[in-house]
């Protein structure tokens, strides 16, 4: 009966967690009022009339109260700068809804879906970012459907622009929600990273040959979203061939499924420069294809190793040039044009907003969380990766402002229910 009625609920999880991770912003409602809220909210109510207090001050508070820590720098900043910029205060106060609407959509699937572990809630998230690189894929194909998927959600100012002047130039993808510019990439890579841990564990039969081609689909369809993609690509790659323990011995099945990743993920990237060479050779000369694969083309040609977008980037490391913004920052996040000091390098914004006292505040904030999640599992597996997540987030920040928490909130909720219902077995 279990199973029945976890193949009935799977659809419209389904879509939940779709909404979650894309946070879209439809164009009837105000735009703060994205899904994540929404759902945010409403995950409060249930939790609010469902969780006992003494759980909640196990479990939840703790996080809670680690990002209000964002609060300290945030008003420091403000008092010695003499502004009114709530940046990291409404930061703070969006994480806490994501928190509850990630406990609303583990909740609802540990209680509707039979035998939901990590597992399953990774193949959820790989499958609903898998689900949103198609449709970039189709829409991009047929216009009318991109324009429909725009005039039903709102973008803030900055966004608006950005497509506006990207959209008649016609040279990458756009995803739902979120899914556009330098989050898409975020996104499709660390995708990448959770479809290298259930690889890990599925090392053999057409599930794990089934994984490496998903692999394969969401790093191509992910480079022409955003090319931040090839970061949790790489990172993903390594973290597959990292050998379960430092020894010698060598698992046969690891071999196995290290060799079909290669096969496929190499001769893919044969079979693609082939056709492109041979089968369609003016595709080299469109702009989607020049700038999925430019740092392909530029040392096909003999250039260095960079793109447009990298040389961009270096130009934004722009220092502080006085001891007090290095220490509590200028109190200042965005301007009306842009972003303030014409910088968009994550650790830079942090710095320019609220100094290194507020940026070691943020990381502080990362590792306790994925030391919390660690905590509660136990495991080693799910230590490599919360390790590797870390990772990803810090070279992500050389870039611009990232985390992740948005999925580790939904594993954290998950090890939370798993650990309440163990007396219970």
């Amino acid at each position: 009966m279990k199973l029945a009625r976890g193949a009935f609920h799977t659809p419209w999880l389904f879509l939940l967690y779709f909404l979650y991770i894309f946070n879209i912003s439809f164009a009837a409602l105000p735009y703060f009022l994205r899904t994540r809220i929404l759902l945010g909210v409403v995950g409060l109510a249930v939790a609010t009339l469902m969780l006992h207090p003494l759980r909640i001050s196990k479990s939840a508070v703790t996080i809670l109260g680690v990002f209000g820590l964002l609060l300290v720098p945030s008003a420091l900043t403000m008092i010695v700068n003499r502004t009114v910029d709530l940046w990291f205060v409404q930061y703070a106060a969006q994480q806490v809804l994501h928190l509850f609407a990630a406990y609303l959509l583990v909740l609802l699937s540990v209680r509707l879906i039979h035998d939901f572990g990590i597992g399953k809630l990774f193949a959820m998230l790989v499958y609903a970012v898998a689900l949103n690189n198609l449709f970039a894929l189709v829409m991009f194909f047929v216009p009318p459907l991109q324009d429909f998927m725009i005039a039903v959600q709102n973008y803030d100012e900055l966004a608006q622009t950005k497509l506006e002047e990207y959209l008649d130039m016609a040279f990458r993808f756009y995803g739902w929600g979120i899914q556009t510019f330098f989050m898409g990439g975020l996104l499709s890579g660390y995708a990448l990273i959770l479809l290298a841990y259930l690889l890990r564990k599925e090392q053999r039969g057409w599930r794990g040959f089934w994984l490496v081609l998903l692999f394969l689909f969401i790093t191509i369809t992910g480079l022409f979203i955003a090319r931040t993609t090839l970061v949790g690509a790489l990172i993903g790659g390594v973290y597959l061939f990292w050998p379960e323990r430092l020894n010698p011995v060598v698992s046969l099945a690891a071999l196995r499924r290290n060799v079909i990743f290669v096969s496929v993920m190499v001769g893919a990237l044969v079979l693609g420069i082939a056709l492109l060479n041979y089968v369609f050779p003016d595709a080299w000369n469109s702009d989607v294809i020049r700038y999925a694969l430019e740092l392909y083309i530029n040392l096909d040609q003999g250039d260095e190793l960079a793109t447009q977008s990298t040389d961009h980037l270096l130009t934004m490391y722009l220092w502080p040039d006085n001891w007090r913004t290095w220490l509590v920052g200028d109190g200042i996040f965005n301007v009306p044009d842009g972003f303030y000091m014409d910088t968009d390098v994550g650790y830079l914004r942090m710095i320019y907003y609220f100094g290194l006292v507020g940026m070691v505040t943020f990381f502080v904030i990362q590792f306790f969380l994925a030391w919390r999640i660690h905590w509660l599992y136990r495991d080693r597996h799910v230590a490599f990766l919360l390790l590797v997540s870390l990772g990803y987030v810090l070279l992500l920040n050389l870039k611009a402002l990232a985390d992740v928490n948005v999925f580790l909130f939904l594993v954290f909720w998950l090890g939370v229910l798993q650990q309440e219902a163990e007396p219970a077995a």
